[in-house]
């Protein structure tokens, strides 16, 4: 049992006594609600007498009332993290189901971290978390308007930059193949589900990207996550608009793109960089694909997305809350630049440990 006040403190009186028995530093917490707020990092009897009227207003803002308690905390340093985690490939449904199952067992971590598969179908979840009144860190999916109120940050990509940076590099390739005399400039997106909170960004700034230059994109099908899905999806789409012609493949994940690419080539397209009339250039996204497709020609580039950055983002800015109550900065973005052919031996990233980190660490799928 953490040493603290049985019940919500009345005065602060009562928390200066408290906090003398079970020593500094303590954690000033919200009796109810979630999301972070209400919680507080207390190291001296000074901090406590000025952060306990601040708190008591903060948790009456968000909750409608004053209860707060008091607890000792441990400074543990997350470096290894004590942690607990669950995979659901990547199916809400069953991410659900472990959520009700975690929060029936009566223990609760000191912060959650939820990366949702689908952040609209998992709402009800994200609110059982918050209510728990542990602070919640949301991952790789950016906050949207109904979610925002339940966690207290965000870590993960720029679902824009990361989408945006595969438009530019398709109308590089694109120049490329005009600057050769090939002809042919139509564009089909193998894209997330529709439903997926990352769909809309993803497509809105591919679309700005390609603007204004010959690309012309001609179909965009959402049919799943993964390769088994990639290929699927594409050869539905191959057979809706073969006879406009297909030149260029967008992948929103090059899991995806990988599926699609093996559906063009049992479909008899020629997928490579040979920039003729009849090939298919492919740009992806995610660096989660095969990396043999980039050094044989059949992708273009990807950009960069690295599990290793989100991860250690997450743990990083868990500990800031943890230290200060709240974070410097509510969004916060992992790195998404291009990797392609001629850049992929020498692209390498810092962590947020800072060390220094090669291509095939950061990514991931068959790049090792």
């Amino acid at each position: 049992v953490i040493p603290g006040s049985d019940n919500y403190l009345k005065s602060i009186n009562e928390a200066i006594k408290i906090a003398k028995k079970i020593g500094y530093p303590v954690i000033l917490k919200a009796g109810s609600g979630g999301g972070g707020k209400g919680i507080r990092v207390i190291k001296n009897q000074k901090e406590l007498i000025s952060n306990y009227t601040i708190v008591k207003q903060e948790v009456k803002n968000s909750f409608g009332n004053e209860n707060i308690y008091l607890e000792k905390f441990f400074d543990i340093n997350l470096q290894p993290l004590e942690d607990e985690y669950f995979e659901n490939n990547f199916n809400q449904a069953e991410q659900n189901q472990q959520v009700e199952q975690y929060l029936a067992s009566g223990n609760l971590p000191d912060v959650f971290i939820w990366w949702p598969p689908d952040a609209v179908a998992g709402l009800g979840s994200l609110r059982k978390l918050a209510k728990t009144g542990v602070p919640v860190l949301k991952i790789n999916q950016l906050p949207n308007e109904q979610d925002e109120q339940y966690i207290f940050g965000y870590a993960g990509p720029d679902d824009r930059l990361r989408a945006y940076n595969a438009g530019e590099m398709m109308v590089k390739a694109a120049k490329m193949k005009e600057a050769a005399g090939g002809k042919g400039y139509n564009v089909i997106a193998l894209s997330y589900p529709h439903s997926y909170g990352g769909y809309g960004l993803s497509i809105g700034a591919f679309k700005r990207a390609i603007a204004g230059s010959n690309l012309n994109l001609i179909g965009d099908i959402g049919e799943g996550f993964g390769q088994a899905n990639g290929y699927k999806g594409a050869a539905k789409l191959i057979a809706k608009v073969k006879d406009q012609g297909i030149h260029f493949v967008y992948g929103m994940d090059d899991a995806i793109l990988t599926g699609g690419i093996k559906a063009l080539e049992e479909a008899g397209y020629n997928v490579s960089m040979d920039l003729q009339d009849d090939s298919v250039i492919t740009v992806g996204t995610v660096c989660n694909g095969d990396k043999q497709m980039i050094e044989d020609g059949k992708q273009f580039g990807t950009t960069l997305q690295s599990p290793l950055h989100e991860g250690q983002l997450a743990i990083k800015l868990v500990q800031e809350f943890i230290e200060n109550g709240k974070l410097a900065e509510y969004i916060n973005f992992t790195p998404n630049p291009s990797v392609t052919a001629a850049t992929m031996d020498l692209a390498a990233l810092r962590g947020f440990d800072g060390n220094l980190y090669g291509i095939d660490e950061l990514c991931s799928g068959a790049w090792d």
